[in-house]
Order: structure tokens, then sequence, then C-alpha cells
């Protein structure tokens, strides 16, 4: 995907290939590729003639063929507001380092193409390139790391792939840590496999699955508030969600995380009314209190071990938001 942009529309360029080469038309692969439009609302844009499939006006029942260029000129008013606020505090010629806010998308994907960390990074320094290492989610706050160059992206790649890239987070769970000793802060360390979530229809979704892929994640108890509990969190692998899924899994879920600490419908209901729906449910309004506290590495030219850390200053103010 390449995309394009001026003050009124986002454009979006797709190279199409089907899925398991199943016959497509245009209104199938838009519904699937871009969900949070109807059916109706892309017949719309098809009239408005804001759907093009090689330099020509789109129709919705064309069916689409292998290396076709699709173009979606993408009104700019469909992307959300974020809190494009971020800090550099770390930098050299091959990196930089970033502490994001909880409301920011690392990169484009869904519904967030123009606000985005890489976008605004990017838009910041008038940079044409940077080389994403890792994701955060949109409301994870905290240190995230980016390369300036191809090569310096490749390097660190390999450090990931070996593991050594380690990275601890801070995290406000709903409920205490379960606690198997007489100790008065717990701990637990949970080895447990993370896949798709095939009991949900949300296809972002992630659950303690035995067909999925090794994962393990250290939770530390550093203070208990009320019902809820600050931790230092070690993830020991890289899955999407994971965390916030081992979190959930133990019956702890992050505070705030509508994906996994509401049932399925609970997560659709949100998309579809917002707050008003987590006003009914005695549900956070604040986002999913979960902050990237620190990353270490061996830098991938002087070998140095670089420690970039950003200390969460925002947790007390959101949590005390949800004890009024």
């Amino acid at each position: 995907m390449t995309l394009k942009s001026n003050f009124e529309y986002t454009e979006l360029t797709f190279k199409y290939m089907r899925v398991e080469g199943k016959v497509e038309t245009l209104i199938d692969f838009l519904l699937r590729r871009f969900r949070y439009l109807d059916e109706q609302e892309w017949r719309k844009n098809i009239d408005k003639k804001l759907i093009w499939v090689d330099s020509r006006i789109g129709s919705a029942n064309l069916k689409l063929q292998n290396n076709q260029n699709i173009i979606y000129f993408r009104p700019d008013y469909l992307e959300p507001q974020v809190d494009p606020n971020f800090d550099v505090i770390f930098e050299d010629e091959s990196l930089i380092g970033l502490n994001k806010s909880g409301n920011l998308p690392t990169s484009p994907s869904g519904k967030y193409f123009k606000n985005t960390l890489s976008s605004l990074i990017k838009k910041k320094f008038g940079w044409e390139t940077i080389y994403t290492l890792h994701r955060l989610d949109r409301e994870t706050s905290g240190v995230i790391i980016f390369a300036k160059k191809q090569i310096i992206a490749q390097k660190m790649a390999s450090l990931f792939q070996k593991k050594q890239i380690k990275k601890i987070y801070s995290a406000i769970l709903s409920k205490h840590l379960p606690n198997d000793s007489n100790k008065k802060l717990s701990e637990a360390y949970i080895s447990l496999p993370i896949g798709r979530d095939k009991n949900s229809n949300i296809r972002i979704k992630q659950s303690v699955n035995y067909e999925g892929k090794p994962s393990q994640t250290y939770f530390k108890e550093i203070k208990k508030i009320g019902n809820y509990s600050i931790v230092e969190v070690r993830p020991y692998t890289g899955r999407t969600h994971q965390i916030r899924v081992h979190a959930a899994h133990i019956g702890c879920a992050i505070l705030g995380d509508k994906l996994y600490g509401l049932p399925n419908d609970g997560f659709i209901n949100w998309l579809n009314e917002g707050e008003n729906f987590l006003r009914t449910q005695n549900f956070p309004l604040h986002r999913q209190l979960l902050h990237a506290l620190e990353i270490r590495f061996p830098h991938p030219i002087t070998k140095k071990d670089i420690i970039i850390r950003a200390e969460e200053k925002n947790f007390m103010k959101e949590l005390n938001q949800n004890l009024k």
C-alpha cells in the first residue's frame, strides 16, 4: 500500500492479489479491507468516483484480477482525531527513540493513515522514509524506536529475532494478581501460547490458543490501589497483544482495555456507540493503562548497551478519573 495526501483526501493505492485464489468483486474487496464502512456507504463512495481500478472509475460488481491497482481517494474527515504528542528521548545517526502518547497509532492501518506516529515523524523532520522496527497499540503509551536507514532496520530485525532486545512495561490491572503465597505483593509467570481467537468474530482478537505460538510474560506487582494493581511487566516473546491477552487470561485485564476487558459483543457495541455504551457498563472511559517503560538492546553499529526509558506520568491521573 502507498499513500499520498492533500488537505481534503488521502490517496491510498493497493496492488490487488486474490486470497487463496478466490474471485472477488470490488465491493467484496472494500468490505473485507476496510471494515469501518458498510456496503451502502461503499456504494456511495463508488458513485462519487472515489474508487478507481487501473486508472478507470471502479464499479461495485467488477471482478478483480491479480496485480490490478486499486486507488481509494479517502476523505480525511473519516480519520479519527488522535493525541499527536511525542517526545524525542534518544537519537543518533542510526536510530530515533520516542515517547508516544496513549492515543496515537504507530503506523497506517484501519481508519488511521495521516494521524499516525510514523507519518507525524516524517512531517516534523522532513524525512521521506522511516523504518518501523516494532509497534505499540494505539492506546499504549511509551518508548518506541525507529530506524533511519534500511541497513539499520535489517540489523535491528536480527536483534529482535535473536531476542537481544529486552522490554519492560508498566500497567494497571483491573484486579489484583492471583496470590498463591504469603507474599504481600504477587508475581506471575505466564507461559501459554497465543493465536487467533477462534471463538471471536473480531478479526484482530487473540487468545490463549494451544495451536498458537509459544508466549511468555512475567508480571510483578508493585503496588495495590483499591481493587487494582500497578505491575511491572516483562514480555519474553513478542506476540500480538501478548501482555493484554495473558493479563485477561488470568482474570486481570488491563484497566480500560475494551478488546479484552469486555465480551465480544461489548467491544462491538463500544465501536458502534462509543462512550455512552461504556457508561452503561460502568467501564472506564480512559485508554488502556499500559505503558512501554523501557527498551534495552546492543547498538547495531557500536554494540554498546543502549537503554531508552520513559517514565509514565499520567497513569495516576487517568486512574483517578476512574475512581471518581
